[in-house]
Protein backbone atom coordinates (compact mmCIF):
# COMPACT_ATOMS: atom_id res chain seq x y z
CA UNK A 1 0.00 0.00 0.00
CA UNK A 2 1.10 3.33 -0.71
CA UNK A 3 0.29 6.76 0.85
CA UNK A 4 1.28 10.04 0.60
CA UNK A 5 0.70 13.70 2.37
CA UNK A 6 1.68 16.97 2.24
CA UNK A 7 2.66 19.65 4.65
CA UNK A 8 2.77 23.03 3.78
CA UNK A 9 5.45 25.61 3.88
CA UNK A 10 8.31 23.98 5.89
CA UNK A 11 9.52 22.65 9.45
CA UNK A 12 11.82 24.29 11.75
CA UNK A 13 15.51 23.14 10.14
CA UNK A 14 18.06 21.80 13.53
CA UNK A 15 19.88 25.03 13.89
CA UNK A 16 16.46 26.68 14.81
CA UNK A 17 15.78 23.97 17.05
CA UNK A 18 18.97 23.76 18.65
CA UNK A 19 18.94 27.86 19.07
CA UNK A 20 15.71 27.01 20.95
CA UNK A 21 16.88 24.59 23.26
CA UNK A 22 19.97 26.36 24.21
CA UNK A 23 17.54 29.50 25.40
CA UNK A 24 15.08 27.38 27.43
CA UNK A 25 14.15 23.34 27.80
CA UNK A 26 10.28 24.71 27.53
CA UNK A 27 11.13 27.26 24.22
CA UNK A 28 12.78 23.52 23.03
CA UNK A 29 9.67 21.10 23.57
CA UNK A 30 7.26 24.37 22.74
CA UNK A 31 9.51 24.39 19.32
CA UNK A 32 9.19 20.24 19.04
CA UNK A 33 4.85 20.92 19.78
CA UNK A 34 4.37 23.31 16.99
CA UNK A 35 6.38 21.46 14.05
CA UNK A 36 5.37 17.78 15.17
CA UNK A 37 1.17 19.57 15.11
CA UNK A 38 1.93 21.25 12.01
CA UNK A 39 3.13 17.18 10.33
CA UNK A 40 0.57 15.33 12.51
CA UNK A 41 -2.02 17.78 11.02
CA UNK A 42 -1.09 17.11 7.41
CA UNK A 43 -1.57 12.99 8.05
CA UNK A 44 -4.77 14.03 9.51
CA UNK A 45 -6.27 15.55 6.51
CA UNK A 46 -4.81 12.85 4.27
CA UNK A 47 -6.66 10.26 5.98
CA UNK A 48 -4.06 8.10 6.16
CA UNK A 49 -4.28 4.23 7.13
CA UNK A 50 -2.54 2.52 9.96
CA UNK A 51 0.41 0.55 8.51
CA UNK A 52 1.28 -2.68 10.76
CA UNK A 53 4.25 -3.38 9.45
CA UNK A 54 7.61 -2.04 8.04
CA UNK A 55 7.33 0.78 5.86
CA UNK A 56 10.08 3.17 3.69
CA UNK A 57 9.53 6.48 3.37
CA UNK A 58 10.39 9.41 1.14
CA UNK A 59 10.75 12.76 2.01
CA UNK A 60 10.47 15.80 -1.08
CA UNK A 61 11.86 18.83 0.69
CA UNK A 62 10.79 21.85 -1.43
CA UNK A 63 12.25 24.72 0.14
CA UNK A 64 11.40 28.63 -1.21
CA UNK A 65 15.33 29.10 -1.36
CA UNK A 66 18.75 27.76 -1.26
CA UNK A 67 20.04 29.02 1.96
CA UNK A 68 19.38 26.37 4.58
CA UNK A 69 22.04 23.25 4.20
CA UNK A 70 20.31 20.16 3.32
CA UNK A 71 21.46 18.23 6.72
CA UNK A 72 19.73 21.39 8.72
CA UNK A 73 16.70 21.22 6.36
CA UNK A 74 16.62 17.43 6.86
CA UNK A 75 16.72 17.40 10.34
CA UNK A 76 12.67 18.08 10.37
CA UNK A 77 12.15 14.06 9.41
CA UNK A 78 12.21 13.54 13.06
CA UNK A 79 8.84 15.95 13.95
CA UNK A 80 7.47 13.93 10.73
CA UNK A 81 8.37 10.64 11.63
CA UNK A 82 6.64 11.29 15.67
CA UNK A 83 3.22 12.54 14.27
CA UNK A 84 3.20 9.69 11.94
CA UNK A 85 3.45 7.81 15.40
CA UNK A 86 1.35 10.12 17.56
CA UNK A 87 -1.15 10.08 14.49
CA UNK A 88 -1.28 6.13 14.94
CA UNK A 89 -0.35 5.65 11.08
CA UNK A 90 3.10 3.52 11.99
CA UNK A 91 3.58 1.45 15.38
CA UNK A 92 6.97 3.02 16.15
CA UNK A 93 9.55 4.99 14.78
CA UNK A 94 12.08 2.04 15.45
CA UNK A 95 14.36 0.52 12.58
CA UNK A 96 11.96 -2.61 13.16
CA UNK A 97 9.18 -0.38 11.31
CA UNK A 98 11.00 2.39 9.54
CA UNK A 99 12.99 0.53 6.79
CA UNK A 100 14.34 3.37 5.14
CA UNK A 101 14.24 7.14 4.58
CA UNK A 102 15.46 8.57 1.75
CA UNK A 103 15.08 12.67 1.00
CA UNK A 104 15.10 15.01 -2.41
CA UNK A 105 15.36 18.33 -2.26
CA UNK A 106 14.20 20.92 -4.54
CA UNK A 107 13.50 24.78 -4.59
CA UNK A 108 9.99 27.12 -5.15
CA UNK A 109 10.20 29.78 -3.67
CA UNK A 110 5.96 30.48 -4.06
CA UNK A 111 5.01 27.07 -2.57
CA UNK A 112 7.41 25.78 -0.35
CA UNK A 113 6.27 22.06 1.33
CA UNK A 114 7.06 18.59 2.28
CA UNK A 115 5.85 15.77 0.27
CA UNK A 116 6.01 12.78 2.35
CA UNK A 117 5.49 9.24 0.69
CA UNK A 118 5.00 5.98 2.30
CA UNK A 119 5.25 2.33 0.86
CA UNK A 120 5.33 -0.99 3.05
CA UNK A 121 8.53 -2.40 3.28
Amino acid sequence: MRQEFEIPGRLSGLNEYTRACRSSKYQGAAMKRVNQDKAAWAVKQARLKPYGGPVRITITWIEPNMRRDIDNVRFAAKFVLDALVETGVIPNDTQRYVRSISDRFMVNPKEPRIIVEMEEA
